[in-house]
C-alpha cells in the first residue's frame, strides 16, 4: 500500500511530539512493508526532499516552516498529482488539515483520507484562554485569535470533516466534540511510545532533579517551573529543561532574575540517546502546561521511565494520569499548587518511589508505540481496502 502523509511538520521543523508521532507512524508503516511519502512546508535549511528510514519527505514552497498557506495546498495538489502518476497513492493520512489542498482531487481519484486530530475548536479556544494575561498585546490577539480558530473551523475543519472516510483522535477528551458531521467515522487511537528498558528502583539522598521537555512556547508553562524552584530554596532541588523555540530568550532571562542560573541548566534540543539519560537521571517529571494538549509524547515518556509526574489538569493529560496513584495534578498556572506538589513528592520518598511503579505500569498497559502503529495502519488497510 502507498500511504501519503500530508504534514505541517515533521521533527527537522522542531522538537515536539506533534513532530515525534509524525515520524513514529511513517517509520512504523514502512516496516510494515509500506510505500509512504511525506509532504510538509518548507525545511528551515531549504532542503527540497529526502530520504528519511525508508520514506521520502518532500519540502513543498511556497510556504514558511511550519505554516499552512493557500498557495501550499496548491502546490501540494499539483506535486501528489505528479506522485501519483508514478505511484498510484492508496491512502491519504493527513495530520490535522495539512490534506485540506487535496480533498477535490482525493474525490475525483477516490482515494480515501484519514483525518489525525490532536485537539478541536473548544480545546483550542480554552487553551487560548487560560494563558491569556494582561500585556496590552496579548489582549488585542483575544479578538483575532479566536475568530482565526473559528473561520479555520468553519472553512477547513468541517469541510475535512465531511470528506474524511475517518477521523482518529489521540485522546477521548475530545471525542465528543467530533460527534457532529461525523458519525461512525470517528475512533480514538491513543498516541505511544518506545517503551525503553524498566527503569531501576532509585534511592536518593541527594539533589532531586525535576524535569521538563517540549517545544519553547510560552504556553508549555516552563516559566512556572522555574518560579516554582524559586519558591522551594529551601529544598535541595535542580531543574532541567530539554527543548527549543522562541521563547528560550525570555525563559534565559526569567532564570537570571531570580538568580537560579546554578540550580536550572537549559539543555535546548538534544539527540534522542541523551533525551533517554536525561529521563533516566530525573526524579520528577513537571508538564506544567497552560495550553489544552491533546496526549503529549513528553508525557507518556516520563511515565515510560517511571517518573512520577506533576501534570496541569488539563487537555489530555487528564486522561492518562490518575490523580495520587501515578502522578499528581495542579490547576493550570497555579503557581501554589505547583509548589505545594513538588515539595510533597521532594519530602515523601515512599510516595515518590510508589508513584514510579505506577507510572511505568501505566506505559505499559495502554501507551505502547506498535500498538498506535498497527491500529492506524488497520484504519488505513480499512478505507482503502487493502
Amino acid at each position: 500500500m502507498h500511504i501519503l502523509v500530508m504534514t505541517r511538520s515533521t521533527l527537522s521543523h522542531g522538537f515536539g511530539g506533534f513532530q515525534r508521532q509524525c515520524v513514529d507512524l511513517c517509520e512504523g508503516f514502512v516496516r510494515m512493508g509500506h510505500r509512504v511519502t511525506v509532504l510538509t512546508t518548507v525545511h528551515p535549511d531549504g532542503i527540497k526532499s529526502e530520504e528519511e528510514n525508508g520514506y521520502t519527505v518532500h519540502y513543498i514552497s511556497p510556504s514558511k516552516p511550519r505554516r499552512l498557506s493557500r498557495g501550499w495546498f496548491k502546490a501540494t495538489k499539483k506535486k501528489v498529482e505528479e506522485i501519483h502518476t508514478q505511484d498510484p497513492i492508496d491512502a491519504i493520512h493527513s495530520n490535522e488539515f495539512a490534506g485540506f489542498g487535496l480533498l477535490g482531487w482525493a474525490k475525483r481519484n477516490q482515494v480515501p483520507i484519514s483525518l489525525l486530530c490532536h485537539g478541536s475548536l473548544r480545546s483550542e479556544l480554552l487553551s487560548f484562554w487560560a494563558s491569556a494575561d494582561m500585556r496590552p498585546r496579548y489582549w488585542h490577539w483575544l479578538i483575532l485569535t479566536p475568530a482565526y480558530l473559528i473561520k479555520r473551523y468553519l472553512f477547513w475543519e468541517l469541510k475535512m470533516r465531511r470528506a474524511a472516510s475517518s477521523i482518529l483522535l489521540v485522546t477521548p477528551t475530545i471525542e465528543h466534540d467530533f460527534r457532529l458531521f461525523c458519525g461512525d467515522k470517528v475512533r480514538v487511537i491513543e498516541n505511544g511510545i518506545a517503551l525503553p528498558e524498566r527503569p531501576e528502583p532509585k534511592q536518593k539522598d541527594g539533589t532531586l532533579t525535576l524535569l521538563c521537555t517540549g517545544r519553547m512556547d510560552r504556553q508549555k508553562g516552563f516559566q512556572m517551573a522555574v518560579k516554582a524552584l524559586a519558591e522551594l530554596r529551601e529544598l535541595d532541588l535542580r531543574l532541567e529543561i530539554v527543548g527549543s523555540g522562541a521563547y528560550l530568550v525570555e525563559l534565559e532571562s526569567l532564570i537570571e532574575r531570580l538568580q537560579l542560573g546554578e540550580r536550572v541548566e537549559l539543555h535546548g534540543r538534544v539527540s534522542d540517546e541523551k533525551l533517554a539519560e536525561i529521563y533516566s537521571s530525573a526524579d520528577v517529571y513537571l508538564i506544567p502546561t497552560l495550553r489544552y494538549e491533546g496526549l503529549p509524547l513528553a508525557l507518556l515518556e516520563a511515565l515510560g521511565h517511571g517518573l512520577p509526574t506533576i501534570s496541569s489538569k488539563i487537555g489530555g493529560n487528564a486522561d492518562v494520569l490518575t490523580h495520587g496513584e501515578d502522578g499528581l495534578f495542579v490547576e493550570a498556572g497555579d503557581l501554589g499548587q505547583l509548589v505545594d506538589a513538588i515539595r510533597l513528592l521532594a519530602t515523601e520518598p515512599e510516595t515518590r518511589h510508589r508513584f514510579a511503579v505506577a507510572a511505568r505500569a501505566t506505559a505499559e498497559r495502554r501507551f505502547d508505540k506498535e500498538r498506535m502503529v498497527a491500529e492506524t495502519e488497520e484504519v488505513l488497510r480499512n478505507i482503502s481496502g487493502h
